[in-house]
């Protein structure tokens, strides 16, 4: 029987079941023995290690059923507990945990059994985890219950459907101290950038693209349109001074639509491409020429080839000696990288610089803005 092995034994298992299993464990060995009191210690000693939490409808049922269970349990999760997932949470749940606290939960993932409730969900939410920095909802929520979180500073957005439920009265505006925001791009678009752009200690935007934008064959296919509203937006109030980098990861796009956007970013000095987004050499300094203000081009994601070579060396001449100020170009060494760049990029105010190829990109294709804070400029 369980309760006859050693604590070395009882942990190890423990630490393999699933929290479903934890919970029957502990429910199955409500009793005053020693033996099965020693059972709850070494199940709330894995509790008090876990950083990483997730509660399904059914676990909120198991607790809300069982008072005694839920107090040990929560206070238990206050020790180290950085992370938390509620899936399809129950509101009546909520209401009961409603007097505990979770200060060190930073990232919180959250949906809803009944999306109705959800401004009095987020006003308890921000009371359970008073120290929130990162929120996924995976639900419509009240932006104005979140400006209570003081540490708050990275909102993901799930689905792109998000925005439609919101209520009119709530905006993004009200997060001031939002740093990063992720989002689908019909999020942004219905936005239209003017929710968020003016945000103070806003630095990144990343704007996942929709499935709609996967095939390059779509006659329709135009994902940056997403940028459609910075332009629109910084044609009348000039906020889009204050973009500094832009980075496009596995997304397809057309040059000329390309050019124009970083044309019309005028701070702009770092850029971000692969051979998605940039195909030819050509198509590359035709790109670097629409910016002189570009400190830093990095083609890291690029796994260069011959073919990627023009054999004409008059466009990145040009393009350099229209410029004021060196470009740096960060390439990734791998391959016939290293022999191609140093052979064909040999002007005089080019500063090359070999790194590490990154990684895959784990959230699909990408559009990635970077921003000094306006509180900085």
């Amino acid at each position: 029987m369980f309760k006859v092995l050693n604590d070395y034994c009882q942990l190890a298992i423990i630490e393999h079941l699933n929290l479903t299993d934890q919970m029957a464990l502990y429910e199955a060995c409500e009793d005053d023995s020693d033996d099965l009191n020693r059972i709850h210690i070494n199940l709330i000693s894995t509790w008090n290690q876990q950083t990483c939490i997730e509660l399904t409808s059914t676990n909120c049922e198991t607790l809300k059923n069982n008072r005694a269970l839920l107090n040990t349990f929560m206070s238990s999760l206050s020790v180290k507990v950085e992370e938390m997932e509620l899936q399809s949470v129950p509101m009546e749940f909520l209401r009961i945990c409603e007097n505990f606290c979770l200060p060190s939960v930073q990232i919180l993932s959250c949906t809803l059994d009944d999306s109705r409730s959800r401004v009095e969900a987020q006003r308890i939410l921000t009371h359970i985890f008073p120290g929130v920095r990162c929120m996924k909802p995976d639900l419509p929520i009240c932006y104005c219950s979140m400006s209570k979180w003081t540490q708050f500073r990275e909102l993901i957005v799930v689905h792109p459907y998000f925005e439609h439920h919101t209520y009119h009265f709530c905006f993004l505006g009200q997060l001031p101290s939002i740093e990063e925001l992720v989002a689908p791009d019909v999020y942004i678009i219905n936005h239209s950038f003017q929710g968020f752009m003016h945000l103070p200690n806003l630095r990144t935007i990343t704007i996942r693209v929709s499935d709609e934008f996967a095939n390059r064959n779509d006659p329709l296919y135009d994902p940056l349109i997403t940028l459609m509203g910075i332009d629109q937006y910084g044609g009348t109030e000039g906020n889009t001074d204050n973009i500094r980098g832009l980075m496009l990861d596995g997304v397809w796009c057309i040059h000329y639509d390309l050019c124009n956007e970083v044309r019309s970013f005028r701070n702009l000095v770092r850029l971000d491409l692969d051979r998605r987004s940039c195909s030819t050499e050509i198509c590359l300094w035709e790109i670097v020429a629409q910016r002189p203000s570009l400190e830093i081009l990095d083609i890291t994601r690029m796994d260069l080839g011959c073919n990627f070579f023009s054999l004409n060396r008059y466009l990145m001449n040009i393009t350099m000696h229209n410029r004021h100020a060196p470009l740096t170009v960060i390439y990734a060494n791998i391959g016939e990288n290293e022999g191609l760049i140093r052979r064909h990029f040999t002007h005089p105010q080019l500063q090359l610089i070999s790194g590490h190829k990154k990684p895959k990109n784990v959230l699909g294709p990408i559009i990635k803005l970077e921003l000094t804070p306006l509180y900085e400029s």
